[in-house]
Formats: structure tokens, C-alpha cells, sequence
């Protein structure tokens, strides 16, 4: 049945923003067809900055709240207008239009904030105000990269989980928890997306790019818990272990978004560089084919891999599911090298030597996880530990402790730590270079091979 909002009592001065369609005739009504439409209609209320621009032929409403003055809202437009024209063409291949009639982008701005929600015409985002571009400044610093990459990601929501979504979310049971091992698809498909529609739209150059893709593989590679956890498990228990995070979560737990980015990632390299295939097939063709085949609307497993049998053969789908269900590494030194990019590994930082996660405030140095297998482990380090001091020597930063080291024996150390009111002490071995996790570097192959550059730009042109 429809349900209609109405809102009274605003202050003076107040605005409203929402995608929820307006009663004709009563100001400040609106309404929603049914209770699941208007669960999914957010809306803004207060003083806040609002713009506008077309994308294929839709009207778009991006609203900001909280932002500074200098904030550049013309560039902001520009630059969103780029991502949903060019999604939409990938989508629709201009033979059609989106499947919204209005958009709106909700923005809320505070000191230090990240994330989204994505919703059928709408979406609700936060971000650092210091992200936002300025007025005056031409550069593209990282965190605006990060804004416009956040932009994108639930931008691509609109079809990859609004319309497409997985077939037990056919009907959602708002009395209780919703389960389904395909958010590796919904989440990290579009987390490999979200980015490529920057390089894409000519948002950020290759090399921004690459370096995008190597800090989500040092992130993933850096964690254990993907040799314990696939990416089908981690989306299933997405409730009781991804969004319930604890101090052994980097032990246990594998990111959906994170892993299954990579997982796109390997699939459409795998695709693109098919040498038997008549015409190279990739995961734009799986992504818009599922779209066409269900007419954006409840995708299964069995569909996703049926689909791409029909697009590169059994091998490729049985490929797909040993990743998605399994916890070995993903071949993507390998896959990277076939389109021209080199990989190659750097000189580690100290925590990852001795496998710590730390927070550094005020001169006090917080231990917040410890890996397995690491020296900080074998050492008895444990979470909420504080270090003090290392080899009789007052420590501030992490990367004060190669200047404490012991003459005699450089590679140990005395740490001084405090636990639940307790003074420890911990002797430490700082492991070799070489045996620690290493941030992931990737870069483009010079000379790479005529069809190895050809891959490339279809790749990274789309």
C-alpha cells in the first residue's frame, strides 16, 4: 500500500532533500509506493549547499551539509556528472535510459568521517570536510580521489544491488537478519568498479590507478585472515564477524569488499587474456549480460557462473568458484604482467616487521592488533598493550625503536609496556626484512609487448 511522509515544523531556514517523489499540490508531502520503497528513501533536513546536472538525460541533486566556504561545489558537479555519465553508458550502451527517474546525492561533511548507503535513487554519504575540493585548487589530493572513488562505488549501487541483487534479498525480512554468500559479487564487484570508473572517466591517470589497486592488495595481503576465511564465508558472516570487529578480526576475517575487488580484478584479466577465444570477453560483458538476462533483477550463484560459461567456458567458471570459495592467493603478479604492469614488492615499515597494528596519539603508542605468526606475537604482545619504552629508552612513535637499539645484539629488544595497570617487560626479536609482509608497488612495464599494452587500454578504457 503507498505511504505517504509529511514533515512539520521545520525551522526557518531548514531545506529538505530526498528522492521520494513530492504529493502534487501539498508542500512538504510526500510518498512511496509501498513500506520497502520508503525504508529506502533517506532524507536531508537543515541549512546545506544543493547543485544540479543532467547524466543521461536524469536529473541529479547533489546536496552538502556541513561543508567549509572555500568548498568548490562547481568542480564537485563537474566531477560527478563525469562518473554517472560514464556508468550509465556502461550500463546502457545508450540504448536505454537508467532506471531512475531523479537522483540525489546526500552528502554530510564532519571532522574526520567515511562511508555510505546506497538506496534505489539516492544515496547517503559522509566524508572529512578536508576531502572536499577547494576553491582556487586545480590539484586532485587523495582524499578528494577517496570522495570521488565513494561517489562511484555506491553510484554503481544503483544497478549492482538495488536491481541486481541476490535472490534471497528477492523479498527482505525487515524482522530480522538477511543472509546471502554474494556480497563478495555485490560489494567487492563494485569495489573493483568504483575506482575503475575514475581512470575511466578521466578522473585520475594509470599511474593514480595502479597505485589504488596496490594498497588494496597490501591491505589484503597483509592480513592472515584471508588464509582462514574465503570470501563467500566472510559475506555469509558479514552480521556476526565483518561488522563486529574485534581485536583478532586481521587473524580471522578476509574483507568481501577488499578481496572481492580482487577477485573482479583476476576474473576480468583472466577474461581479457583469454588466448582461445575468438573475441576476448571481460567483466563488463558478465556484468551487463546478467543485467539483460534478469532484466536487473534477482541473481543467484548459479547464474553469475552460468553466465560465464557462456562468455569463456567452464575452466574460467570453475576458476571463479574455487577463488570465491577457497583462501589461496589470488594469481594477479602473473595476470597484471600479461596487460603491461608490473609488480613488485617494498621495503617494509616497521609494524609490518613485527606484525602490529598500532594507534599513535598524544606520544603514546597503542598496540590495537597482533598478528599471527609475527614477532610482536612470538614476543607476548597483546592488543591494548602500550609501549613505553624500548632497551631503557622512552618511546613516542613506533618508529622510534630502530634509535633504541642494543649495540651488542641490534635485532633485540627490551620493551617496556603497560597492561591493565601493569608494568611488563617483553624481549622482542626484530625479525629480517625479507621475512616480513611487504607493501605491494605496481607500475607500467617498459616495453611491454604490443598486445600486453592493446589489453591495457581496452582494460582501463573500458
Amino acid at each position: 500500500m503507498p505511504h505517504r511522509v509529511e514533515l512539520v515544523g521545520l525551522p526557518e531556514g531548514w531545506e529538505v532533500a530526498t528522492a521520494m517523489a513530492p504529493v502534487e499540490d501539498a508542500p512538504l508531502q510526500f510518498e512511496a509506493a509501498d513500506y520497502d520503497e520508503l525504508a529506502d528513501h533517506p532524507f536531508e533536513l537543515g541549512p546545506f549547499w544543493r547543485g544540479e546536472f543532467v547524466a543521461g538525460g536524469v536529473p541529479h541533486e547533489f546536496v552538502v551539509s556541513g561543508a567549509l566556504p572555500i568548498f568548490d561545489g562547481e568542480r564537485l558537479l563537474r566531477d560527478a556528472q563525469k562518473i554517472c555519465e560514464t556508468q550509465i553508458a556502461f550500463w546502457h550502451c545508450g540504448k536505454s535510459k537508467p532506471p531512475m527517474s531523479r537522483y540525489v546525492f546526500l552528502l554530510n561533511c564532519t571532522d574526520d568521517g567515511y562511508g555510505g548507503l546506497e538506496h534505489r535513487a539516492s544515496t547517503a554519504l559522509i566524508a572529512a570536510r578536508r576531502d572536499l575540493p577547494r576553491l582556487g585548487q586545480s590539484e586532485t589530493s587523495d582524499g578528494y580521489v577517496k570522495l570521488l572513488g565513494l561517489i562511484s562505488h555506491e553510484y554503481f549501487h544503483t544497478w549492482n544491488v538495488k536491481r541486481l541483487r541476490p535472490d534471497v534479498f528477492e523479498r527482505y525480512d525487515y524482522e530480522q537478519e538477511n543472509y546471502t554468500e554474494l556480497l563478495w559479487f555485490f560489494e567487492g564487484f563494485t569495489s573493483y568498479y568504483d575506482d575503475l570508473f575514475l581512470v575511466r572517466a578521466g578522473l585520475i591517470d594509470e599511474a593514480r590507478y595502479l597505485k589504488l589497486i596496490a594498497n588494496t592488495l597490501t591491505q589484503v595481503l597483509g592480513a592472515p585472515g584471508r588464509k582462514h576465511q574465503s570470501v563467500a564465508r566472510s559475506s555469509l558472516e558479514a552480521w556476526t564477524k565483518y561488522y563486529r570487529q574485534d581485536e583478532n578480526t586481521p587473524n580471522a576475517v578476509v574483507s568481501y569488499y577488499a578481496k572481492g575487488s580482487l577477485v573482479a580484478l583476476a576474473l576480468d584479466l583472466s577474461l581479457r587474456g583469454a588466448e582461445k577465444c575468438e573475441k576476448p570477453q571481460s567483466v563488463d560483458d558478465l556484468m551487463r549480460g546478467l543485467w539483460k538476462d534478469t532484466g536487473g533483477g534477482p541473481v543467484s550463484e548459479a547464474k553469475i557462473l552460468q553466465k560465464l560459461v557462456d562468455l569463456g567456458g567452464e575452466a574460467i567458471a570453475q576458476t571463479l568458484s574455487t577463488w570465491v570459495h577457497g583462501t589461496e592467493d589470488l594469481p594477479l603478479p602473473q595476470l597484471l604482467e600479461r596487460v603491461g604492469v608490473r609488480w613488485c614488492l617494498d621495503k617494509p615499515t616497521l609494524a609490518q616487521r613485527l606484525g602490529l597494528r598500532v594507534s599513535e596519539n598524544d606520544g603514546i603508542v597503542t598496540v590495537k592488533n597482533v598478528l599471527l605468526d609475527s614477532a610482536g606475537l612470538a614476543a607476548g604482545l597483546s592488543a591494548g598493550d602500550e609501549i613505553v619504552a624500548c632497551n631503557g629508552w622512552r618511546v613516542r612513535k613506533l618508529e622510534d625503536l630502530p634509535l633504541t637499539l642494543n649495540h651488542i645484539d641490534p635485532q633485540r629488544l627490551e620493551l617496556l609496556v603497560t597492561r591493565d595497570q601493569r608494568m611488563l617487560t617483553l624481549a622482542l626479536t626484530l625479525p629480517m626484512q625479507d621475512s616480513a609482509a611487504r607493501p605491494v608497488c605496481l607500475g607500467l612495464l617498459e616495453k611491454a609487448p604490443a598486445r600486453a599494452q592493446s589489453l591495457r587500454r581496452a582494460w582501463l578504457g573500458g
